[in-house]
C-alpha cells in the first residue's frame, strides 16, 4: 500500500547523505516521500531525488550554541512551519536521532505512524508510537537507517548504502579540464564546527610530503571564512566560492579526497569516491564516511574524547597532538591500497 512518508533530517551534509539509502528504497517500493531538513537538503538531495519533496526547517535545536536558549527560537517561524505540515496528513514519519525533540516534532504533525529510537522515555510518553529496537548502541547511522527502513517495511534489514547521482556542472567542467588527464586530489581544509579542523601547519607538511612522492594534480577548497588559503602555493588549482552542486561535483570526479570529519567526506563516499578524513571530537563507528575505500585517521591522545565537539580545552587536543609523522604513513598506505583496488591509477604514485 502507497504510504505518505516524512523523513525528519535536521541537521548537516553528512547527516542528509546518511539517510539517501532510505530514501532510494521507499521511492522504489512507491510510497511519496517528504523530507524536512535545513534549507540546503534540496540543493544537495533534490539532483539525485527530483521525486521527494523538500521541506525546510532550521530548528533551533541543531545550533551549535544557545540551542536551549527558548526565548531567542522563531516560535512564530516554527509555528508556521508546524500548521503547513499538519495539512499534509502524513501517514508516517521517520527520524534517525534518539532525540525526544525530532519524536515530540512527529507528534505535532499529527503523523499516525511515528518510527525511532527511544530516548528518556519518549515512546512510554507517546511520541513514538513505533518505538525500533536498537541492535547495537554503537553501530553506524547507515546502519540505524536500515534498521528503521525493516521497521517501516522497507526490506529485511539489510545494509541501504548512501548513495547519490552525478551531475555536471559546467565551472568544474572548465576547472578540472586544466588538469590535463592526471588523477585528481581534493583538498578540502574546512569544517562546520572550528575544534573539527586540523591545524593548517599539518595540513601544509603533508600536501608538501605528497607533492613530493605522488603525481596529483591538487585542487584546494578552502572553507568560506579563509581556512586553508595558505596552502594555495602547494595547489594546482583553488576553487573558491562553490555552491552544493558545484563541490558535488567536483567531489564526484575527483580521485580522492582528503578532508577533516566534515560534510564533504560523507558526499565524497556517497558518490563512490575515496576519502581519507582526519577524525578528532567525534566518534567514527557512529560517524565515519561509509564505504569499503574510506580510511579514517585518529588517534585518543584525549582522555575526553569523543567529545562531539564540545571541547573542554584551550584547543582540541585529538587533532592538535596528531602529528604529521603520523599521518604519512597511514595515507602513504591507503594510497598503495587504493591502488591495488584500481580506486586510483598506479601511474599517481611515485611510492616505494
Amino acid at each position: 500500500m502507497k504510504r505518505k512518508i516524512v523523513i525528519l533530517e535536521l541537521w548537516g551534509l553528512g547527516d542528509l547523505t546518511f539517510c539517501t539509502g532510505f530514501v532510494r528504497r521507499a521511492l522504489q517500493a512507491g510510497h511519496e516521500v517528504h523530507l524536512l531538513g535545513k534549507p540546503y537538503a534540496a540543493a544537495l538531495l533534490g539532483p539525485s531525488f527530483p521525486e521527494v519533496r523538500f521541506h525546510t526547517l532550521d530548528a533551533p535545536w541543531t545550533v551549535f550554541r544557545g540551542k536551549y536558549h527558548f526565548w531567542k527560537w522563531n516560535w512564530k517561524e516554527l509555528g508556521r512551519v508546524l500548521g503547513r505540515l499538519r495539512q499534509e496528513r502524513f501517514d508516517a514519519a521517520v527520524s534517525v536521532r534518539r532525540d525526544p525533540r525530532d519524536h515530540l516534532l512527529m507528534r505535532l504533525l499529527g503523523v499516525r505512524e511515528r518510527y525511532g529510537f527511544p530516548k528518556w522515555g519518549s515512546d512510554r510518553l507517546g511520541l513514538l508510537n513505533r518505538p525500533v529496537p536498537q541492535t547495537s548502541p554503537m553501530q553506524h547511522r547507515v546502519e540505524d537507517w536500515s534498521e528503521l527502513a525493516k521497521a517501516v517495511g522497507l526490506g529485511n534489514g539489510e545494509l541501504l548504502p548512501p548513495t547519490l547521482s552525478r551531475f555536471p556542472t559546467p565551472r568544474i567542467t572548465a576547472l578540472l579540464e586544466k588538469a590535463g588527464g592526471q588523477p585528481v586530489l581534493c583538498v578540502h581544509t574546512g569544517a562546520r564546527i572550528a575544534v573539527r579542523r586540523w591545524p593548517e601547519p599539518y595540513f601544509q607538511e603533508l600536501l608538501a610530503r605528497i607533492r613530493q612522492h605522488c603525481r596529483f594534480h591538487i585542487v584546494l577548497v578552502p572553507d568560506p571564512d579563509g581556512y586553508g588559503r595558505g596552502l594555495a602555493p602547494l595547489a594546482d588549482q583553488v576553487a573558491d566560492g562553490l555552491n552544493l552542486e558545484e563541490l558535488a561535483d567536483l567531489l564526484g570526479r575527483s580521485d580522492l579526497l582528503l578532508c577533516n570529519d566534515s560534510g564533504p567526506g560523507h558526499i565524497a563516499a556517497a558518490l563512490n569516491r575515496p576519502v581519507i578524513a582526519l577524525f578528532g571530537p567525534t566518534e567514527p563507528r557512529w560517524f565515519r564516511p561509509w564505504g569499503a575505500h574510506q580510511k579514517v585517521i585518529l588517534r585518543d591522545y584525549c582522555p575526553k574524547r569523543p567529545c562531539f565537539d564540545y571541547c573542554p580545552f584551550p584547543e582540541p587536543y585529538c587533532l592538535t597532538r596528531l602529528h604529521p609523522d603520523e599521518v604519512w604513513p597511514e595515507v602513504q598506505k591507503h594510497l598503495h591500497d587504493l591502488v591495488r583496488e584500481c580506486m586510483i591509477p598506479s601511474h599517481s604514485l611515485n611510492l616505494p
